[in-house]
């Protein structure tokens, strides 16, 4: 085993002999010198010797200086020839042993088996010691174990036990700080640790601030809400914890204001498996040995005896407690039962299995005039009624009784007090003549519990109210009204009156039903809203109008009136109150209102209720903003035909005519009949751009002149008549309705001026507007009959500038026009349906320029974009007319894109990502275009199969100069990443946009910075 020696001498010449002598390879030692006492102090506080080698004398002391500072290793002391005498001396004070040193060095020949003796002697004195030492700790332990249970046997589990227990452990262990803890029942996260004792040895310092933490460590709880502390370890893990740390352990887990810890132990005692207590000790002079706390395992399981016994005192305790305190409340109870009994107003007796009265109060002797000495002897109830019978309270033969009364009391004598029935209640008359009533109910074990009620003032108010509920019953009866009553929960308990007459139905139908759940019409939802509020409110409620059907089927009309009904507490209770039939006050209201705003001959609203009607289609217009419109219509030749069919005939046709103008128009629009051959249309809710506006009601307008262009079947004849209409635009009430009829009128006659059987708008530039609009779509459909549409193409580059493909974009080259721009007819196209059309021209063109390309070397890798609107995406032969056009080009599918708009998409979700996942199954690729503008929803973003995000070239154009729009396009970029597809960055037409965008990781591009749009030939040739 390889030895390591430290040579203590400043003699060079010396030491070098000793180093060469002592250091063979052989023996394998380490042999380090020092030539000072501080050195050699050094060394042995650094490293660690086995042995020392030390001169008699250095420069800074001597050897006897070595032997505090070695701390138990073996010193060999070498000294000089003529002064052995020095050696006895050092061999008495702690030397192990001692050489002479001669001139020639001939002791180093023996030396090495010296000190290989020394050691030896030194290895064989500290076992002995470490032997004697563990012996006296074992013995210690034992009488530690020995004291702990005697102290359990004779002083059980009280606090004076767990103090003393503790001091115990901490002498054995000679710790300076220690704890008793038991686990506190766990009613949050974490467990708690509440204190037996908390006691500081001889080790610790006394002074205040440590005084006053070892008492705040009992005065609450310790919360072990830290799963790394060292206590919550040692709960947790069961196990005995040994910690050490010679800079002191930061996380013990115990309260703030502890002294530094270097050593600590800590263990959860447990009984049956399940912790109840915690025992912790610091700071001992040595780190804590696992063997010597395993041995103290008995002193813990003493511990937890003593724990178990506590708390089962506490239980104790805790249920004598509670037992005191229910004999003291059933104390009290007993004597308020008692007060009570006697303030009751009944009286009550209690009669146990053997019949005689147990129990009774002061009232009962009061009603019924029995002495208290006779009750007091706790009589039968057969001695109770002899006494009364032979003192005449109950009259000849029981007449004081009512008939349920008379048969208990006769049934009583004939059985010798033993009836085989007693009557639930019954009715009599006491001395004084007031009427009692007598309830009776049993009670589990045999006998029963009587009440005697003085009911005299009770039965004359039942009386009273008898005969006013007769006198009620014949008014209402000679009433054309009906009376109602509901309950707490508004359902029908009481209709009396006219009700069967006017409704030929029985009163008990309805009871239990809400007013609302009878069958019923002519109430809204808003009204029902409204009277159910007022009910809800318990407001009192007049003249609710309503319809209900009568038993043969027709309807009335029904008027209810009411009020909440609340009792002397001030509870709601339910409602009451009257209805009557107003059926033909309605009718009288209908036909005056039928004379007054309705045309007589068409039904329609005449000039009073159009002028109303106006009115209000004005303010709301002006409250949602948005525009309205009249529209004034006259027949052409309505005075021919009055004169050759006659007046009659002329009627008939006006009222096709208003039968027609009615058809096909939403509620809130208005048809009206001036007079004569002139009718007013109201149309509201329309745009609110002008122009937008004009567009819509010139459609509605077209389909007037569509409808009343059919023919009229007259007298067995067809009638042609036409009609000129004059539409005037408004938004809120800068005009009256007086002027916008004169407005409409005069655009009338100019409809008639222009050859009649048309339609013509006051505003000249909103005329100028719809013509132009009409003449667009008459050149649309000429244009596609004549093959005016081509498609160009815009190329989409790469990083390097390098051509990945094109957008192919629709142009019109119009014959009178020149190259017409989309943004004139696209919108024309889709509002008139011709964009279909369109569409499948674009597609089958750009599939068969794939085509083209494909066959040439540099453009066979070439894709092109194509823009799919909304009209023919969710049409149903979509997906077929996609793969119709691919296999007439024999285009490659996997060289196609569809751009499709992020508004188109939501609007079915679910069926865009059917047609979009067939075709992209066959290679088609998907774009989404303008990508930023629309709704951006990511949660529906993430489930469409696309490829491709474009950036808007709204975002793109100002890049540079607009921060947001630059952390928009950024914002893209990265989504589009994060999903996997590809972006391209649409109108891109400078340089810094382009260099911005490819430092932002946008590595594709489209826009004039690259090319415009142009036949395919020149991007071919790009």
């Amino acid at each position: 085993m390889p030895v390591s020696v430290l040579l203590v001498d400043d003699d060079a010449a010396h030491a070098q002999a000793a180093v060469a002598a002592l250091g063979d390879a052989w023996r394998g030692w380490r042999v380090e010198v020092a030539d000072t006492l501080a050195s050699a102090h050094r060394h042995i506080a650094a490293q660690g010797v086995d042995i020392i080698i030390a001169a008699e004398r250095v420069a800074d002391g001597v050897a006897f200086d070595l032997l505090e500072m070695a701390r138990g290793i073996p010193v060999v002391m070498a000294v000089s020839q003529g002064v052995e005498s020095q050696a006895a001396v050092a061999l008495r004070h702690g030397f192990s042993d001692f050489v002479v040193r001669d001139a020639a060095h001939a002791y180093l020949l023996t030396l090495p088996a010296q000190i290989e003796a020394v050691l030896e002697q030194s290895q064989a004195l500290r076992a002995r010691r470490s032997a004697e030492a563990m012996l006296a700790r074992q013995h210690r332990l034992l009488e530690a174990i020995s004291r702990a249970q005697s102290l359990f046997i004779t002083g059980g589990a009280s606090a004076h036990a767990f103090e003393v227990w503790l001091q115990e452990l901490m002498t054995v262990t000679r710790s300076a700080i220690g704890f008793i803890g038991y686990l506190a029942p766990q009613t949050g996260p974490s467990p708690s640790l509440c204190m037996h004792a908390v006691a500081l040895g001889d080790g610790a310092s006394t002074g205040g601030a440590l005084h006053g933490w070892s008492q705040a460590c009992g005065a609450k709880p310790w919360l072990l809400d830290h799963p790394g502390s060292l206590l919550a370890r040692a709960l947790h893990s069961g196990m005995p914890l040994i910690a050490s740390d010679e800079h002191g352990l930061t996380d013990v887990g115990w309260p703030a204001g502890a002294p530094p810890v270097h050593h600590f132990f800590a263990q959860a005692v447990s009984v049956a498996g399940a912790p109840v207590a915690m025992v912790g000790l610091a700071n001992a002079p040595q780190a804590y040995v696992a063997a010597d706390l395993h041995f103290l395992q008995p002193l813990f399981n003493t511990l937890g005896q003593m724990e178990m016994a506590r708390r089962a005192e506490d239980a104790r305790s805790q249920a004598q407690e509670a037992l005191n305190r229910t004999a003291a409340l059933l104390a009290e109870k007993t004597r308020e039962l008692e007060y009570t009994l006697d303030a009751v107003s009944q009286g009550i007796t209690k009669v146990d299995g053997d019949d005689r009265i147990r129990v009774y109060n002061r009232r009962y002797l009061e009603l019924l005039g029995m002495p208290e000495d006779m009750l007091a002897q706790a009589p039968t109830s057969l001695e109770v009624m002899k006494f009364q019978m032979d003192r005449g309270d109950l009259g000849h033969d029981f007449d004081r009784m009512d008939a349920s009364g008379r048969t208990y009391a006769q049934a009583v004598l004939a059985t010798d007090g033993r009836p085989q029935a007693v009557p639930d209640f019954y009715v009599r008359r006491a001395p004084g003549g007031r009427y009692l009533e007598v309830r009776t109910r049993h009670v589990e074990g045999g006998g029963r519990v009587r009440t005697f009620t003085d009911v005299t003032d009770y039965l004359a108010a039942q009386e009273a109210l008898r005969a006013s509920e007769a006198r009620w019953r014949s008014l209402t009866q000679l009433s054309s009204n009906w009376y109602w009553e509901q309950d707490a929960e508004l359902r029908f308990v009481r209709i009396e009156g006219a009700y069967q007459r006017d409704l030929g139905a029985s009163e008990e139908d309805h009871y239990g039903a809400l007013r609302w759940e009878l069958d019923h019409a002519g109430v809204t939802d808003a009204q029902w809203a409204a009277h159910k509020a007022q009910l809800a409110a318990r407001e009192k409620f007049h003249d609710f109008e309503m319809q209900r059907t009568s038993v043969d089927g027709s309807m009335i009309w029904v008027s209810v009136s009411g009020e909440p009904i609340f009792d002397a507490d001030g509870q709601f209770t339910g409602y009451r109150g009257v209805a009557r039939n107003i059926t033909e006050r309605k009718r009288a209201e209908a036909e005056i209102e039928r004379l007054a705003f309705f045309d007589e001959l068409t039904g329609l609203p005449n000039r009073r209720l159009l002028l109303d009607r106006m009115e209000r289609a004005a303010v709301a217009s002006e409250r949602s903003h948005s525009h309205a419109a009249l529209l004034f219509l006259d027949l052409d030749n309505f005075k021919s035909i009055n004169d050759t069919l006659g007046h009659e005939w002329g009627d008939r046709l006006l009222v096709q005519v208003g039968a027609r103008l009615s058809v096909g128009l939403r509620a809130s629009d208005t048809v009206a009949r001036l007079g004569g051959d002139e009718f007013v249309v109201v149309l509201q809710g329309l745009g609110e751009q002008e122009v937008d506006a004009a567009i819509e009601v010139e459609g509605v307008a077209q389909k007037l002149l569509m409808a009343l262009n059919r023919p009229y079947a007259l007298g067995g004849r067809e009638v042609h008549s036409t009609p000129s209409i004059g539409i005037a635009l408004f938004m809120g009430r800068e005009q009256t309705v007086l002027e916008l009829l004169q407005r409409a009128d005069l655009a009338m006659y100019q409809a008639k001026a222009e050859g009649r059987n048309t339609l013509c708008f006051f505003d000249p530039a909103m005329q100028a507007v719809a013509t132009a609009r009409s003449v667009m779509e008459a050149d649309l459909r000429l244009g596609l009959q004549r093959a005016e549409f081509l498609p160009h193409y815009q190329p989409v580059v790469d990083a390097d500038g390098r051509i990945l493909g094109a957008e192919a974009l629709v142009r019109w080259q119009h014959p009178e026009r020149g190259m017409v721009p989309p943004g004139e007819f696209i919108a024309i196209a889709e509002q008139t349906g011709l964009i279909m059309p369109l569409g499948r021209l674009m597609l089958r063109a750009a599939c068969g320029q794939l085509a083209v390309w494909a066959a040439h070397p540099q453009t066979e890798q070439w894709s092109v974009s194509v823009n799919v609107s909304a009209h023919e995406f969710k049409h149903a032969d979509f997906v077929r007319q996609v793969l119709d056009a691919l296999d007439e080009s024999r285009a490659n599918p996997r060289r196609l894109k569809l751009e499709l708009t992020e508004s188109l998409l939501l609007q079915d979700v679910e069926d865009s990502i059917t047609k979009m996942q067939v075709l992209r199954k066959l290679g088609v690729g998907f774009s989404l275009d303008d990508f930023g503008t629309g709704y951006s929803s990511l949660s529906y973003l993430k489930r469409l199969p696309l490829d491709q995000l474009k950036i808007d070239q709204s975002f793109v154009r100002d890049v540079l100069t607009d921060p947001n729009d630059a952390a928009i396009a950024c914002t893209i970029v990265a989504l589009a990443h994060s999903l996997g597809l590809d972006v391209v960055a649409e109108g891109v037409e400078t340089e810094g946009q382009r260099e911005f965008l490819l430092r932002n990781g946008c590595r594709r591009f489209q826009g004039y910075l690259f090319g415009r749009p142009a036949p395919a030939v020149a991007i071919a040739q790009v």
